[in-house]
């Protein structure tokens, strides 16, 4: 038991640590300041769209819409940059962002539908939508580049992404910790029946998670087409189970109750590791995918066996 207590608080920093040291042998070029900085660059969205999935899977749901999201984002951007302006477009598309999380929170607390159910099914929408509002086509932003400061701009020689990681970090800290709302989220997670006995806002706070999952992974596309100066509703596509996969491995208890937003951090930067550590040995998209889906299993299969523990002692 000491040891599953020791792995529940330190396992995903050790293994970051032992990753890093092993592709630092592989590939010395890993740990230079320049790639060091392109992988914090990298991992951002991923780790961005997982914050907001911390909260959700400590509740007990989880989102899988998230990706249609975020290539919603990237369309409402292209489109809507060169007559808005890019303030006003970033506007819409967190405004966009909020309806989306709302519709997923409405569909699951008042339609009862379960969640898998739910999202999976609004994920097909949101592409649809995606799909029929861009005409199917790749819309860019050649002309209009000033939006590449939210990819590649740099504030006290630091990159914006990684600025943004860090406020969203802070900022979900801080409701995690300190909040009545995240007492409301571990709550709901543990118990969800008793959460409603005990007269706690169940409907509203799953509500406010999903809107939360559905912003973070705007701000995430917003970063995407700040990169690729295009919209499309086919981006995003595998972003969920990414997303999913850093915030189990980071720690957070997939059967609800208990979160590790820091742990989830890290495992995003642990996964971007190893992506940008097989990049640099020539090992093709395909394997890196095949990889991704090996640490879920491992991190489900690890997280059955903790809770399977708990149970016992």
């Amino acid at each position: 038991m000491k040891f599953w207590n020791l792995w529940d608080k330190a396992g995903i920093y050790i293994i970051s640590i032992i990753t890093l040291l092993i592709f630092a042998i592989l590939t010395p070029n890993i740990l230079t300041i320049t790639n060091i900085v392109n992988l914090l660059v990298q991992v951002s969205m991923v780790a961005i769209a997982a914050a907001g999935m911390t909260f959700a899977i400590t509740s007990g749901s989880f989102d899988l819409s998230i990706g249609a999201t975020l290539s919603m984002t990237t369309c409402v951007l292209a489109i809507n940059i060169p007559g808005l302006g890019l303030f006003l477009s970033v506007v819409l598309a967190l405004f966009v962002g909020v309806i989306l999380g709302l519709i997923n929170g409405i569909i699951i607390t008042k339609l009862k539908v379960q969640t898998f159910v739910a999202t999976l099914a609004t994920m097909i929408i949101y592409r649809g939508l995606s799909s029929i509002y861009t005409h199917g086509q790749d819309v860019t932003l050649i002309n209009y580049r000033q939006i590449k400061m939210f990819s590649s701009g740099e504030i006290l020689f630091i990159p914006v992404p990684i600025i943004i990681t860090i406020i969203v970090y802070i900022l979900f800290h801080l409701i995690f910790k300190y909040s009545l709302f995240s007492l409301f989220v571990r709550s709901i997670g543990s118990n969800e029946k008793i959460a409603r006995m005990t007269g706690l806002k169940v409907d509203r706070t799953i509500i406010c998670i999903f809107i939360m999952t559905a912003v973070t992974s705007v701000i995430a596309g917003i970063i995407q087409t700040s990169e690729l100066l295009t919209g499309n509703g086919k981006f995003g596509v595998g972003f969920e189970l990414e997303v999913i996969t850093a915030t189990i491995l980071g720690g957070t208890r997939l059967s609800g109750g208990k979160g590790n937003l820091w742990g989830t951090l890290c495992a995003a930067i642990m996964l971007g590791i190893i992506k940008n550590g097989l990049n640099l040995l020539g090992i093709s998209d395909n394997y890196q995918r095949l990889i991704t889906g090996i640490i879920l299993v491992l991190a489900l299969s690890t997280s059955g066996v903790m809770e399977k523990k708990g149970d016992v002692f």
